[in-house]
């Protein structure tokens, strides 16, 4: 057997690496996880959809200008553990569009969310959810409110407390302030991401 007692590491050589990842955590993210995007579709129709006159006048943008899409992503970790959270083009996020809304003044996650208990290796009292399944409402100084989705098919596994003790972090570190973390219910990833995009 090799002697190992006299191997040293010198620490100092991954010092630049390190410098590297805490100023850009998302290189960390883009190398070892696997990143999805997800909103939920757009119920609500323009009024001038009902008028073919002022429809055909329409400009190619003004559907996505007309209703931001409420963004959200999801992380897939090499275990297959998902964090969800509000992607960069969340209306909340965004530099363009957050002065309109203002600041995050509550975050309130739904009661089932809350009273999940996760315990056993069967994890029997745990929360299913779906992609359209609610986690929490996010309210601003300005009386608007956004709904948070689980994004994915899977089982709550966590659910981010800091958020409700701490509403501002969401926007001033949205890096920290994950929503929650699900487990995939199949291993099959395409029928997993199924509601999801790879790109926005």
């Amino acid at each position: 057997m090799a002697d190992v007692s006299s191997i040293t590491y010198d620490l100092a050589a991954y010092a630049q690496l390190d410098e590297r990842l805490l100023a850009r955590p998302e290189l960390y993210l883009d190398r070892y996880f696997t990143q999805r995007f997800y909103a939920r579709p757009i119920a609500a129709k323009r009024k001038h959809d009902d008028d073919p006159a002022e429809s055909s006048n329409a400009g190619p943008h003004d559907d996505a200008c007309a209703i931001p899409r409420e963004w959200q992503y999801v992380r897939m970790a090499p275990n297959k553990l998902c964090v969800v959270g509000l992607a960069s083009l969340h209306p909340l996020l965004d530099p363009e569009l957050r002065s309109q809304y203002g600041p995050v003044s509550k975050i309130v996650f739904f009661d089932n969310v809350k009273s999940c208990v996760i315990k056993g290796k069967r994890k029997k009292q745990s929360l299913r959810l779906m992609p359209n399944s609610k986690l929490c409402t996010v309210h601003t100084q300005n009386g608007n409110m956004f709904v948070v989705h689980a994004a994915v098919r899977g089982t709550l596994m966590e659910w981010n407390q800091r958020l409700e003790d701490d509403p501002d972090l969401l926007t001033r570190s949205p890096d920290q302030a994950f929503v929650a973390i699900v487990k995939p219910t199949t291993d099959d990833d395409e029928k997993f991401f199924s509601e999801c995009v790879a790109e926005i």
